[in-house]
């Protein structure tokens, strides 16, 4: 029988139906992405006081990074949508907060860190609104980071590509960077981003083991107690050519190990 993982898990987005995050249940309406007006004209102008303070040393004053003559990462751009495509503000706020100045990682106040990302999404031309944003984790990952406005939640089955919620079986392993899915099957689209069933997993325990790897995003707890099993990940995958990555949705115990 299968064990369910005792996590939270803090990402979620937009799907056509309803699922379960840190214990509550919660629908897609309630999701909003970046296009829905979700900081402050304010937030950005004190954000950018804070950048060009803080962060224009590395990413240039106008965000270019490297390509403007930096030593950081584009903030603003094509690289930046295409990078943080379909995850959430949770997380760049948490990469931010937690890793930046780098002489000085979290030495700014939480207000600082979340203006510096409201000055981040308006110079990627995302709207500003009338609510400001709040350093609530919770309430940061219901915001996706979505490259286009356009976003649909069409149940039509497409190519899978970044952003499409999938289905993968692995093993469980932390490797270096963090946990991810090993001898992984293919991923194969799915409606639903809730564990599967018992008998499905069963089901699934019996499959051959795949080929590949997927690296796991959006887990903030210990999976120590699962390490080695065979778990079947549910979640919007990112690809990327060094590697696809999976914003986990749901992760749920298929075997006690992994496959041979």
């Amino acid at each position: 029988m299968a064990s369910r993982v005792g996590f939270a898990l803090l990402f979620a987005a937009w799907v056509g139906t309803a699922w379960l995050m840190s214990g509550t249940s919660v629908r897609a309406q309630d999701k909003k992405t970046v296009w829905d007006k979700v900081y402050t004209a304010e937030q950005a102008t004190s954000g950018q006081m804070e950048y060009d303070t803080n962060c224009s040393g590395c990413h240039v004053k106008n965000l270019s990074g490297r390509d403007g003559g930096g030593q950081g990462p584009e903030l603003a751009g094509a690289a930046f949508k295409k990078k943080w495509n379909f995850q959430n503000l949770n997380q760049l706020y948490t990469e931010i907060k937690t890793r930046m100045p780098r002489q000085q990682p979290a030495s700014l106040s939480a207000e600082a860190y979340l203006n510096i990302v409201a000055y981040i999404l308006q110079a990627n031309t995302f709207p500003a609104g009338e609510v400001a944003l709040t350093p609530d984790s919770e309430a940061l990952a219901g915001i996706l980071i979505a490259e286009s406005s356009t976003a649909t939640k069409s149940t039509v089955p497409k190519p899978i590509t970044t952003g499409t919620l999938v289905q993968v079986v692995g093993c469980l392993q932390n490797a270096a960077g963090g946990w991810m899915l090993t001898q992984a099957t293919a991923p194969v689209q799915t409606e639903n981003p809730d564990a599967s069933p018992a008998g499905q997993l069963s089901a699934l325990a019996a499959t051959p083991a795949g080929s590949g790897s997927i690296r796991l995003l959006g887990v903030y707890s210990s999976l120590d107690e699962h390490k080695g099993h065979r778990m079947e990940g549910k979640g919007f995958i990112v690809k990327d050519p060094d590697g696809d990555r999976l914003n986990v949705v749901s992760l749920e115990m298929v075997a006690s190990a992994c496959a041979q």
